[in-house]
């Protein structure tokens, strides 16, 4: 039998990561190609006449903006706060009165989640400059829903619940309930 003590002392928290893409303009120029393939595709299908129009090229410029893509990208680790330093983070942020969101997650989203972020995040070390510009929100070193990733990442590792792994053959018999248990995903 394995020894609870043993393992109890070995625990880890969550951890997660987090891409941040420096160069949006490309993921969008990316995207722009893509369904231009997509079209050169079912053109070159439909009329055998126009074989390859230009798919090739496409595909190339499309890889090329890839490697530009990942090269412009930072991977954020995050992980889990202890429970005394979620609660000292959340009594640091009282949520706003007559915010009904806040009432909900029970503290200031506002001034919450960029500390969370800030205190979830371990890696890569970034300086104070950096930083203040990442959890400046008008500064426009990040989109929305770059953000709203981040945040919700660290947001989970804390507040989801744990589901246990099991067989996988279990997965395989039986079927997907669709709901998802625990609390409510923030919105902010």
């Amino acid at each position: 039998m394995t020894d609870p003590n043993a393992l109890l002392t070995g625990a880890r928290l969550p951890e997660d990561e987090v891409p941040i893409c420096t160069r949006l303009d490309l993921v969008t120029e990316w995207r722009r190609l893509g369904a231009e393939l997509a079209a050169a595709k079912v053109q070159s299908a439909a009329d055998p006449r126009v074989a390859g129009n230009g798919v090739g090229e496409l595909a190339e410029r499309m890889e090329a903006l890839r490697a530009e893509v990942e090269a412009s990208t930072v991977t954020m680790r995050v992980r889990a706060l202890t429970p005394k330093a979620w609660n000292e983070l959340a009594e640091a942020h009282p949520p706003r009165p007559d915010d009904e969101e806040d009432a909900r997650m029970t503290v200031n989203r506002a001034t919450f989640l960029p500390a969370l972020v800030r205190a979830s995040t371990y890696a890569p070390e970034l300086t104070e400059k950096t930083w203040q510009g990442l959890l400046d929100l008008d500064s426009g070193m990040l989109d929305v829903q770059q953000w709203r990733t981040w945040w919700r990442t660290c947001w989970n590792l804390n507040m989801k619940p744990v589901d246990l792994p099991f067989s996988v053959a279990g997965l395989l018999t039986t079927p997907d309930s669709g709901s998802e248990s625990g609390s409510p995903e923030p919105s902010a």
